[in-house]
């Protein structure tokens, strides 16, 4: 008698190797292991390389042609260097007149923000999340120990991180940049995700939930990156840069001589945070040393509402994203009144700046629109790409069938889905104006209260924007929602970033968002563009939203 196999018969997992003597070892099944968590990273691996990469490569190759010669150098470091505003948005400013000064100084600011995110999200995600998910009882059920299961998915992460490093130092190099500078930029960002990867792998313990475990990460994010936002401050001690892996990414000039107590700093953390993930790791399944009122959805009581699911599965990283605007703007807030003295003896410095959008630097009110509008609507956006993804996740895990197989019809699952991640949008705005508000106040330079409100407001129509562009790719393109929606944002911030150092033609600079978003509270809102923004977000969602309920749904 013939036995049919099918592709389910003969697929396999990490916990059901091929016959062998290796494969029924211990190391064997260690080694399935790690090779299956590198299998589930291999396209986020690509797709973060290649836009990081690439947004230091443009940067480093348009130096040169931004300032051809020695002259234009040192006028744009006169400029720049000391400029409390300045080291605050990216970094310290060191020999800003050399390429490798200019570029690490560039590296500072969102860039190190965007990587810490991905060692935080990744850890998170295979750990706990595969936890909640049910995913790791087969993983468990073998000769596979906790401890073994934490140290591949770790290894499968780091070994991704490393292809960062190596990717990044030659892109670098390759766009003239000198080796030992690449080779510190690149090997410093791919320690820095593994620091906060070791982090999500410690809170994964700790918490019982994914939501708490990214909540605790993300505070720990926000705090970190607050004080080195702080650090810039004229009448803070130098200190602070070096009590937060952020600050360390600030010190990786040549002239500092800092770079082994760096490497040797990111090596005793990740270590430390390791090891002491390995020792809460022998904790029992589905259960965490922290006390909490969260459970696991699958542990819940049951919801007849899905918009109440929604809100409870996605809580904890709005929680996450909350802890790092609500610190990085009160730090703002508090540092206004400062960096608006500092500037008001630079008034050549002040005229510059407007001339790239950066208005009234001399004031707190200025200080305030340009940091938060330059910094925090990034973040925003960045949420909002993840709001999409995480709306494509639900399909890709079948999730949602759950939901569809009931009285409840794609577009009403969908459409809840969406006014639940916007209205979440609508608080980190609010909060993100909120907290710098608050900051003002603690040092005697208050914003109005409709300042605030109009700096939320300014906040609000770019990453709803983002948000219905990402419904509509996951209508239409759904295995590559999470790729294209990020790139969209990325993209869109490279064009204001940077488009200017590459000469780019005025008509493609104005289609940038970035560009149209009004210096508020110091000028008005732009009415006209916030309008235009939303509109192109309804129509787009509209569109992902029509497409979604005539295709097929699609597993990842």
């Amino acid at each position: 008698m013939s036995v049919t196999t099918t592709p389910e018969t003969t697929r396999r997992t990490a916990a059901d190797p091929a016959p062998g003597p290796a494969a029924q070892s211990a190391r064997g099944v260690w080694g399935a292991a790690y090779r299956y968590h590198l299998r589930i990273i291999r396209a986020q691996v690509f797709t973060w390389t290649v836009v990081i990469a690439g947004i230091g490569g443009l940067v480093t190759a348009a130096f040169a042609d931004a300032y051809p010669t020695q002259a234009a150098r040192d006028a744009m470091a006169a400029t720049i260097e000391g400029i409390p505003a300045f080291e605050a948005l990216f970094g310290r400013t060191v020999e800003m007149a050399t390429l490798e000064g200019f570029v690490l100084w560039r590296w500072g600011g969102f860039a190190v923000l965007l990587v810490a995110i991905w060692g935080m999200f990744g850890s998170t995600k295979l750990l706990r999340g595969a936890e909640e998910d049910g995913h790791l009882e087969q993983l468990r059920a073998g000769a596979l120990t906790p401890r073994g299961l934490l140290a591949a998915v770790l290894a499968a992460l780091f070994t991704g991180y490393a292809v960062l490093a190596v990717v990044v130092a030659l892109t670098h190099m390759l766009a003239g940049m000198d080796a030992a500078t690449s080779w510190m930029l690149g090997g410093g960002l791919g320690l820095l995700a593994a620091t906060f990867a070791s982090v999500g792998a410690v809170a994964s313990q700790l918490a019982a939930t994914k939501r708490a475990a990214t909540a605790i990460v993300g505070l720990v994010l926000g705090v970190t990156f607050a004080v080195r936002v702080l650090a810039a401050g004229t009448g803070t001690p130098d200190w602070l840069w070096g009590v937060t892996p952020f600050g360390w990414m600030s010190y990786l000039h040549e002239v500092d001589g800092a770079r082994p107590s760096i490497l040797v700093g990111f090596t005793v953390v990740i270590a430390a945070l390791v090891a002491t993930a390995a020792v809460l790791a022998r904790r029992d399944l589905h259960d965490g040393f922290i006390a909490t009122t969260e459970r696991s959805i699958d542990h819940a009581r049951p919801v007849r509402n899905p918009i109440v699911l929604t809100v409870r599965s996605t809580a904890g990283q709005v929680a996450a994203w909350a802890a790092v605007i609500a610190g990085t703007g009160l730090v703002f807030g508090l540092l206004a009144d400062d960096f608006a003295t500092a500037m008001a003896d630079l008034p050549d410095t002040v005229a510059l700046a407007e001339q790239i959008g950066w208005i009234g630097l001399d004031t707190p009110e200025g200080v305030v629109a340009s940091l938060v509008g330059g910094f925090l609507i990034v973040v925003l956006a960045a949420f909002a790409a993840a709001q999409a993804s995480l709306i494509r996740q639900e399909e890709a895990s079948w999730r949602v069938e759950h939901l569809l197989v009931r009285p409840l019809s794609r577009t009403a699952w969908l459409v809840g889905r969406v006014a639940v991640a916007a209205a979440a949008i609508v608080l980190l705005a609010a909060l993100a104006a909120l907290a710098s508000w608050a900051g003002t106040a603690l040092t005697g330079a208050a914003l109005t209260a409709g300042d605030a409100a109009l700096i939320a407001v300014n906040l609000l129509t770019l990453p709803l924007m983002f948000l219905g562009l990402g419904v509509a790719v996951f209508g239409l393109l759904p295995r590559l929602t999470a790729a294209v929606t990020y790139a969209l944002v990325i993209g869109a911030y490279l064009v204001d970033l940077i488009g200017g150092l590459l000469e780019l033609p005025e008509t493609v600079l104005e289609l940038g968002p970035f560009r149209h978003l009004a210096a508020v509270p110091v000028a008005d809102l732009g009415v006209t563009a916030a309008l235009v923004m939303l509109a192109v977000g309804l129509v787009a969602a509209a569109a992902g939203a029509y497409r979604f309920r005539r295709r097929d749904l699609q597993e990842a």
